[in-house]
């Protein structure tokens, strides 16, 4: 079998080190969503199947995992929606049960969270990370482009219903488009529907790479906030987009001998811009910097200009 459906380690703004499953072929979504960097859907559907070998998908998660790798989560993702395969139980139930000192995250869109099977499914996944893109039919339609007989109101019911039963973490992730879902009444009722949900913090996106439509930008800093202040009323929010933000009661309290460690651990893994590690470590972006010039100098660190900005390494 030449087919991989295991990548990485890589290293996740969001998650850490990741190591990656993909459980259906790429571009099989329920959704066609405008922003996908994966590109457009070409399997578009809500049906449940084994898309891929769910025994060969073990197998060679068994393969990586009795080398012990470190890692921060097994991450369910790639270029398809995960929970469309109706084998994603027993690869949960093989992690679980084989290597329960992994932390598993679900990327997901939420349109299958209303399935009593799927929730069942997921119930030992460490964190369920849910898209929440649209409030209304017409941004559905618009932003996420969904299959047959998906509605926006029965996506957000699978959702609310989920997150009353859940036994994971909660993270949800809304992804502003300028001008598609950025109104003032828009921005009120993704306030409305966090609150129904009431996940354990919002993460606000926007575009970072190319989607399939041409024309879409990203949102600015300042648009983002408006998001922010309203959102933070109800629930912690973080901005990872190209603009970063975390609220006070997600910033981390590290001891100041602390600081340098940690910097050398995140940054040995893979190197990391500035606003990368002041993510990672949830303290003042300030504070991050003086840091980086003590290490500079000492010699202790090193950085390379890139076009995204200077990626810090630890020095040869």
């Amino acid at each position: 079998m030449n087919d991989k459906y295991i990548f990485g380690p890589v290293a996740s703004r969001r998650l850490g080190i990741s190591l990656g499953v993909d459980l259906v072929p790429s571009k099989t979504c329920p959704l066609d969503c405008i922003y996908c960097e994966a590109g457009k859907t070409t399997v578009h559907t809500m049906e449940r199947s084994e898309y891929i070998p769910i025994g060969e998908v073990i197998r060679q998660l068994d393969e990586v995992l009795c080398d012990k790798p470190e890692l921060d989560y097994i991450t369910f993702s790639g270029g398809g929606e995960p929970t469309l395969n109706s084998g994603l139980g027993r690869v949960v139930d093989f992690v679980k049960d084989n290597y329960p000192e992994y932390r598993i995250c679900l990327l997901t869109n939420g349109c299958l969270l209303g399935d009593p099977e799927v929730v069942r499914e997921i119930a030992r996944v460490d964190l369920v990370i849910p898209s929440l893109d649209a409030t209304t039919e017409e941004e559905f339609a618009i932003i996420n482009r969904q299959a047959s007989g998906l509605t926006v109101d029965q996506m957000l019911a699978g959702l609310i219903s989920y997150a009353k039963v859940r036994t994971s973490k909660l993270w949800l992730e809304i992804f502003i488009a300028p001008g598609l879902n950025d109104s003032d009444a828009a921005i009120a009722r993704f306030v409305d529907i966090t609150e129904q949900i009431h996940p354990d913090k919002v993460q606000l996106n926007t575009l970072d790479r190319p989607g399939t439509v041409k024309g879409l930008k990203a949102s600015d800093a300042q648009n983002t906030m408006r998001f922010i202040h309203a959102l933070e009323t109800v629930v912690p929010v973080e901005a990872v987009g190209p603009f970063r933000y975390r609220s006070k009661k997600l910033r981390k309290k590290i001891k100041l001998g602390e600081i340098d460690t940690r910097i050398i651990e995140l940054i040995s893994r893979r190197p990391a811009t500035l606003p990368d590690i002041q993510l990672a470590l949830g303290i003042a972006i300030e504070e991050v910097k003086t840091h980086l010039e003590q290490m500079l100098k000492s010699g202790h660190i090193s950085f390379e200009r890139l076009p995204r900005g200077d990626f810090y390494r630890v020095a040869n």
